[in-house]
């Protein structure tokens, strides 16, 4: 008890039928000048319950026999009735099972009669009270959490509507732009020159940019609501593999870069959600595209996996700039860019690597990296067999 608190007195209320017991507990109590006691003395069950419910008392003094009813009783009326005062249990029955019913009735603490003292009394109530105001302070604080809590995901709801909104009202005039681009590119209205079409081609690969990182926020929204469902099929990942190759084997061959693959024999179905897994491909494999040299190599690499028995693992290893290692903690975080990029292309939203991630965790599968500066990376996941 703080000392601004040593002048005012604490308010008893006492429940105890039996008077002589009531008279040398009150007796004890005045003894005490600092803290002051108010004792409030009800002889009954039914008028200490009507008086702990007008809360003019700071702590409550409870006998276990009440006539027909016990302390226990009282506790769990108390109890039901949301009566959340301090109450500590006295009795001249001390077992170690009444004990602990009283406890997990709601008692604060337990005295036996013949050890009840003017010194334990007051040390049992100070401690008494002192639990309830850290008790009080801690719901507090837990009520205080629970509205920022609250505020924090009616933001979050915020952002990813607008993530959402932006999305669409972006695509549709971006989608525009780039047909009418490519119908320019086409020559349909007219022939161009090669100044035209290269400041055109420019364009496109603008709206080509563009329209990833609106993919992106698109993906994260349905990602972070839940909306991102799956159509789990047993499926070949070599077919996948080799489509996703096909289809970027392109630009590796503009770049210099030799792609190439090394696939076990026999590989096992996976069960996997082909559009998924080839837009987890597509990012990873075009991020090694992105960062390697000319004459560099990526190789994509699929096998059982030997320390997860029921799983294939997928490697994408390249011979690429690399990622620092005190950086590789957080490349898979949301909106995360590599510091000091040396590659000097458009980092973009730094979201692929976290969507990738999170559609991997979807399949129930994992997702590592590791990487050494100026030596490559490798990119890792895991999906499970069918």
């Amino acid at each position: 008890m703080s000392n601004s608190d040593a002048n005012t007195a604490v308010k008893v209320l006492l429940v105890d039928d039996d008077e002589d017991d009531a008279i040398i507990t009150q007796a004890l109590l005045q003894q005490s000048s600092v803290p002051r006691f108010e004792i409030d003395w009800v002889r009954s069950y039914d008028a200490g319950l009507t008086r702990l419910k007008e809360h003019h008392h700071d702590i409550s003094l409870l006998d276990y026999n009440l006539g027909s009813r016990t302390g226990i009783d009282f506790l769990r009326a108390a109890h039901s009735d949301c009566q959340h005062a301090p109450i500590i249990m006295l009795t001249g029955q001390g077992n170690e099972s009444l004990v602990l019913e009283a406890l997990e009735s709601g008692a604060i603490d337990y005295i036996p009669k013949r050890n009840i003292s003017s010194e334990n009394l007051q040390r049992a109530i100070c401690h008494g009270m002192e639990k309830i105001r850290l008790q009080t302070e801690l719901a507090a604080h837990q009520r205080e959490l629970e509205r920022t809590n609250h505020e924090l995901k009616q933001r979050t709801d915020e952002i990813q509507r607008f993530y959402h909104l932006l999305a669409h009202e972006l695509k549709t005039p971006l989608t525009a732009a780039s047909e009418f681009v490519n119908i320019l590119l086409e020559g349909i209205p007219g022939s161009l020159n090669t100044e035209q079409s290269e400041y055109l081609q420019l364009i496109q690969g603008c709206c080509g940019h563009l329209n990833r990182n609106i993919n992106d926020l698109y993906e994260i929204t349905r990602l972070e609501t839940g909306k991102l469902s799956l159509d789990l099929q047993s499926e070949p990942l070599p077919n996948l593999i080799a489509e996703v190759l096909r289809y970027l084997r392109p630009k590796s061959q503009a770049k210099g870069i030799s792609l190439q693959t090394s696939l076990a024999p026999n590989l096992p179905n996976v069960m996997m959600d082909a559009q998924r897994i080839r837009q987890v491909l597509l990012n990873l494999v075009g991020n090694a595209l992105k960062f390697t040299d000319p004459t560099g190599r990526i190789l994509v690499e699929a096998c059982e996996d030997p320390l997860c028995p029921g799983r294939v693992r997928i490697g994408i290893q390249d011979t690429g700039v690399g990622i620092p290692q005190d950086q590789l903690n957080g490349i898979f975080e949301r909106l995360y860019q590599v510091e000091d990029d040396p590659s000097g292309m458009s980092p973009g939203l730094g979201l692929g690597l976290f969507i990738c991630r999170e559609i991997v965790k979807l399949h129930k599968g994992t997702m590592s990296v590791t990487s050494t500066v100026g030596k490559g990376s490798i990119f890792c996941f895991t999906l499970p067999c069918a």
